[in-house]
């Protein structure tokens, strides 16, 4: 196991740490109530925190670094109460109060956030939330909701059982399980402190905008009758919204919700797809090289030249599990609606050791024989971030074709993964259909230039809404 060195430092906060990996601890030595709490911190840290496994939690994307961070110190701080020390009364070092008039005076919400989650559950919340209040009391009201409603959850994770696991998860490989609740958590933060913004393209078309391009007011924080900025969340966004839960198919509390690994494979792509959404040739006035030379007897324009137009460098991304009754015919269809896309089927196996994404066509080429699928799903997530990379630029449509009902490894439906697919959708425009028959119809107003309506699998709908209290839109 190695020996530990153990270090003194003042009792002021950023001083004393916990290097896991290289077995350090920094931490005051006198037998002061205060100190005596900070090294039950940090040996806390030491016994249940992630060591090397925390920048694989970080790679999974559910929750940013400093939502994990900050989670964690909520959860450490939990736990060295329940081992019998107080750090609602003795964990502060006085420092807590500037820190709070200091974010709420530059206006920073997310910084508020973030800080409230740190020092909840112990003595240096009430200090933060008192400096927050003299700036922006509506401000300090929300952060005190929102540091209950992470207390409560994390009370939940406690009696449920888990919270302090060191074990490692099966499944995933990661380590410790009770940090899944810190991720869970986590992501539930980063929602509060970064809302999404909730402008549609349809009403910058209708609202007027600047000559900077941006409609009027964009970019400026809204503010209260006193002339303070407004908090982006109220309290009945804290309300609403709430962590998601890690249960499986039957309603179980699972481990790690996990995708597979993506595992890509090209199919020989033999088959001429001319035309659809891929790059054209047509006949134009001007040019260099005049190939159509025949043209300049039957063409009073004389167009003896090539234009390339280019095309907009569509993806099709389909869900090939049970669930979505694929046959080779729907596939083809998709392939042939869509001649000059990128299109992929994806699906894993029980065990996850075979190819699970197989590309169908691509540059204006398709393959002749389909890929047998395996019936799982386990990657809509990958898969998905896979195709949106494939777009040749920004704009470029993506058509995801799923029933919504996306699992991960192992396990059923979980909301922290359906939210990582939502996500994804709704940052990049994603249009999803539930079927082949939708989905061609969409790659079909694509072709025609018409913009394709929204729509989101019901399921998909509720986890939203269970989420966050609102529609998905």
């Amino acid at each position: 196991m190695g020996q530990w060195r153990i270090d003194s430092c003042a009792p002021v906060r950023g001083n004393p740490y916990t290097d896991i990996i290289g077995k350090q601890m920094v931490v005051p030595v006198s037998p002061e109530e205060t100190e005596r709490c900070i090294r039950a911190h940090e040996m806390m840290h030491a016994k249940v925190s992630p060591a090397d496994d925390f920048a694989k939690w970080i790679e999974r994307g559910i929750a940013s670094e400093n939502a994990l961070r900050v989670v964690e110190e909520l959860r450490v701080n939990f736990l060295i109460s329940k081992a019998g020390f107080d750090p609602m009364t003795h964990l502060t070092d006085g420092s807590e109060l500037a820190a709070g008039e200091k974010l709420a005076e530059r206006g920073d919400w997310a910084g508020c956030v973030y800080t409230t989650i740190g020092f909840a559950s112990s003595a240096g919340l009430k200090q933060f939330l008192t400096g927050v209040r003299r700036k922006n009391r509506e401000w300090g009201d929300v952060l005190r909701d929102i540091a209950k409603k992470a207390e409560k959850e994390i009370t939940k994770a406690y009696n449920a059982g888990t919270l302090g696991s060191t074990d490692r998860d099966a499944n995933t490989g990661l380590a410790p399980m009770g940090f899944s609740h810190v991720e869970r958590i986590g992501e539930w933060v980063d929602r509060l402190a970064n809302p999404p913004q909730q402008e549609e393209e349809e009403d910058n078309e209708q609202n007027g905008e600047g000559e900077n391009g941006k409609a009027e007011g964009e970019g400026k924080p809204e503010k209260t009758g006193n002339g303070q900025p407004k908090a982006p969340v109220n309290k009945e966004d804290v309300k609403r919204q709430k962590p998601a839960e890690n249960k499986g198919r039957y309603g179980r509390t699972t481990g790690v919700p996990q995708w597979a690994a993506l595992r890509v494979r090209k199919l020989p792509l033999t088959r001429h797809a001319p035309g659809g959404l891929g790059r054209k040739r047509r006949a134009n006035d001007i040019g260099r090289n005049p190939r159509r030379i025949n043209r300049m007897l039957v063409d009073p324009q004389k167009r003896i030249f090539d234009a390339t137009k280019k095309g907009n460098g569509g993806v099709v991304v389909i869900d090939g599990s049970g669930s979505m009754h694929l046959e080779e015919r729907d596939i083809l269809r998709i392939v042939e609606a869509a001649p000059g896309a990128t299109v992929a089927v994806y699906s894993t196996d029980a065990d996850n050791t075979k190819d699970n994404l197989w590309i169908l066509a691509e540059k204006g080429k398709m393959c002749d024989k389909l890929p047998q699928r395996h019936g799982g799903n386990g990657v809509d997530a990958p898969a998905l971030k896979w195709g949106i990379d494939q777009r040749q630029h920004a704009n470029a449509p993506v058509v995801f074709v799923t029933d919504g009902q996306v699992h991960g490894v192992r396990d059923g439906y979980n909301d922290l993964l359906a939210i990582d697919c939502i996500n994804l959708c709704v940052k990049h425009r994603v249009i999803v259909r539930r079927n082949v028959e939708d989905a061609v119809k969409a790659l079909e107003e694509i072709k025609s230039g018409r913009k394709p309506s929204k729509w989101f699998p019901r399921i998909w709908d509720n986890t939203y809404r269970n989420l966050t209290g609102k529609p998905l839109r």
